[in-house]
């Protein structure tokens, strides 16, 4: 090996750091993000458990629907879901379940919202710029994030529904990171009207039926159930299409 080469060939080279140490510094860039997200993640699961175990107190309190009613509803779920306290599915089926097919699409699709611009604003003041921070110092971060918000409001609010109709990511989630990205409110509002809708109003029109259903009659409980495996594989099929459209629009330069 001659002298040049010698010299460039560097025997003792920086190790790459390993899975945990990446993982620490990844934690570490999110700052409060972090344990927003896990919070996000499983704070909706705990809620619905507590939903289900305590229903027959507090369902009662909306059956018969009416104005007052659907206002306590929509103030309780849009807090709620913001809060990370419960799943917008679960509103949504509540919905279509208490009030019916029309005012249960129309009352899911508003505590999302409620939920969607209470939850953004929240998170934004408790995680601050920490996140942006953590973004500008990593290439891949600043790509997503470039793709995410650098192509104009259109773009924005394209990309945002695809990642509110993906299956993957739950709505509390998503809220966490639009927020830690410093998404504008107009361009998420939008995208989580486009987005959430087919989710909201299948799961709202599952719960009218349910309403209207005898389970202990066999011959009337199979038309309901063919009926919600079918709502839960278009959307689940819409969900799967829009994760693998959001993976192209990110790849692309």
């Amino acid at each position: 090996m001659s002298e040049p080469d010698a010299v460039a060939a560097d025997p003792n080279p920086a190790p790459r750091p390993g899975l945990v140490a990446r993982a620490r510094a990844c934690w570490r860039g999110l700052g409060p993000a972090g344990p927003l997200l896990v919070i996000a993640g499983g704070g909706p699961l705990l809620g619905l458990l507590a939903l289900v175990a305590t229903a027959g107190s507090w369902l009662p309190l909306f059956e018969g629907g009416g104005a007052a009613a659907a206002a306590a509803f929509l103030a309780l779920g849009g807090l709620l879901a913001a809060c990370c306290m419960t799943p917008t599915h679960a509103t949504s089926l509540v919905a279509g379940y208490v009030f019916g097919a029309l005012w249960g699409c129309l009352l899911g699709f508003a505590v999302v919202l409620i939920a969607a611009a209470l939850g953004r604003g929240l998170f934004a003041r408790l995680v601050g710029a920490r996140v942006l921070d953590a973004i500008a110092a990593s290439d891949d971060a600043r790509r997503v994030h470039r793709a995410l918000l650098g192509r104009g409001f259109w773009r924005t609010v394209w990309l945002i529904a695809l990642l509110r109709l993906s299956p993957l990511m739950p709505f509390a989630a998503t809220n966490v990171l639009m927020a830690s990205f410093g998404v504008r409110a107009g361009a998420f509002l939008c995208a989580t009207a486009i987005g959430i809708a087919p989710r909201v109003i299948g799961v709202a029109l599952v719960g009218a039926e349910l309403s209207e259903l005898d389970w202990g009659v066999d011959a009337r409980a199979w038309p309901a159930v063919v009926s919600v495996a079918a709502t839960v594989g278009v959307l689940w099929w819409i969900g799967v299409a829009a994760g693998r459209a959001l993976r192209r629009e990110v790849a692309a330069p």
